[in-house]
């Protein structure tokens, strides 16, 4: 289904105001990017922060539990599938948002740390993004041997070995480019995570509500993208201007 942006421009006391909805199409499932984007006001800086939500307008598919096939004794028979992970009121967790084409903007914080950790023979946060530069540790909380394993594409760019529980490996130095790691485990081929690696600070994770916000961004137009594992990728136009404050309010959608 094509992107179908609603824009309707008016002023408000000398405020722009821009309102706009945004309906995906992923499959034969569909979800809503909606939000809200406001810009600061002191004289000579102009910073917006983009806040929203992504809701599914349909219900889930009905996947079954993912089979455990080894350390029984300890990860159980089956695990619950997270494939999608929604709330009462549609909010999706696990959506990466973010600006295409973004400017640097500010450099990553070479003393921020992020953790992937292997709880419950599984990823968590499943999915993650952080800043390239940041700190990356993978950690095991389980008592039996885990090999994370990530790959960029068909390329390994870490493969790690956490034999006990509390091991954790600063993978920072095998981060050399962006994109979306695939992380797998050797011995546990049900566990799967993503970090997605930018080179700008323009990005969030959706929360448990669905929930996002994208801080300080220049004025501009850019291009706003929403990623979900099986949902590809989906984008809509926003512009920050100079001046005054952007709206998108949005609505959760059917068939265009």
């Amino acid at each position: 289904m094509p992107l179908k942006p609603n824009l309707t421009r008016f002023t408000n006391g000398g405020v722009y105001c821009t309102e706009t909805y945004l309906l995906c199409d992923a499959g034969r499932l569909r979800f809503a990017l909606v939000g809200s984007l406001s810009l600061g006001v002191p004289a000579g800086v102009y910073s917006g922060s983009i806040t929203g939500a992504v809701r599914f307008s349909d219900d889930p598919p009905k996947l079954p539990a993912v089979k455990v096939t080894k350390d029984q004794d300890y990860c159980g028979e089956i695990l619950p599938n997270q494939t999608y992970v929604i709330e009462s009121n549609g909010g999706l967790k696990n959506v990466v948002v973010f600006i295409e084409s973004a400017p640097p903007g500010k450099a990553a914080d070479a003393q921020k740390e992020n953790f992937l950790y292997n709880e419950g023979c599984r990823y968590v946060p499943r999915v993650m993004a952080l800043q390239r530069g940041e700190r990356l540790h993978v950690k095991s909380n389980d008592p039996k041997l885990h090999i994370p394993h990530g790959y960029l594409g068909n390329r390994t760019v870490f493969n790690l070995s956490l034999p006990f529980k509390g091991t954790s490996i600063d993978a920072t130095s095998r981060i050399r480019q962006p994109g979306i790691l695939k992380v797998v485990c050797d011995t546990h081929a049900w566990m799967l995570g993503f970090v997605h690696v930018f080179n700008h600070p323009y990005f969030a994770v959706t929360d448990d509500q669905g929930t996002f916000s994208i801080a300080d961004l220049p004025a501009g137009t850019y291009v706003l993208k929403a990623w979900r594992k099986d949902g590809g990728v989906k984008s809509q136009e926003i512009t920050v201007p100079d001046v005054g404050e952007v709206r998108d309010g949005g609505q959760d959608g059917g068939q265009a």
